[in-house]
C-alpha cells in the first residue's frame, strides 16, 4: 500500500486550518486567495531575457524581486490587471 504525504497543518487562535513551511511564515489559507494578485516578471542578464506572469501575494513578490536583483542586470517586478495577463504567459500555481 503507498503512503500519501501531506503538509502540516496547524490551527490558529482564528480555529481556520494554515499550513506550516520550513523556513517561511504561517499564513490563512483565506489570505492566500483573497490577496493573490498577478504580476509580469522580466528579468535580463546580458543578452538573455525572460518573461512570464506569475500569480503571487504581495509579500512573496517583494521577495522574488530581491532574488532576482541579486542574479540578474535589470529585473522588473510589477502587478498587472487580470485582464492583461497572457495566458501563454502564465506560470499557474501549483495544484
Amino acid at each position: 500500500m503507498a503512503m500519501i504525504k501531506y503538509p502540516l497543518y496547524k490551527k490558529n487562535n482564528s480555529r481556520k486550518n494554515t499550513l506550516l513551511y520550513p523556513g517561511l511564515t504561517t499564513v490563512s489559507l483565506d489570505r492566500i486567495i483573497t490577496y493573490m494578485q498577478y504580476y509580469y516578471v522580466m528579468c535580463q542578464r546580458g543578452s538573455l531575457t525572460h518573461r512570464c506572469h506569475v500569480q503571487l501575494d504581495p509579500e512573496s513578490a517583494d521577495v522574488l524581486h530581491d532574488v532576482l536583483v541579486s542574479k540578474y542586470d535589470l529585473v522588473q517586478v510589477c502587478a498587472v490587471p487580470r485582464g492583461s495577463v497572457e495566458s501563454d504567459m502564465l506560470i499557474s500555481p501549483a495544484p
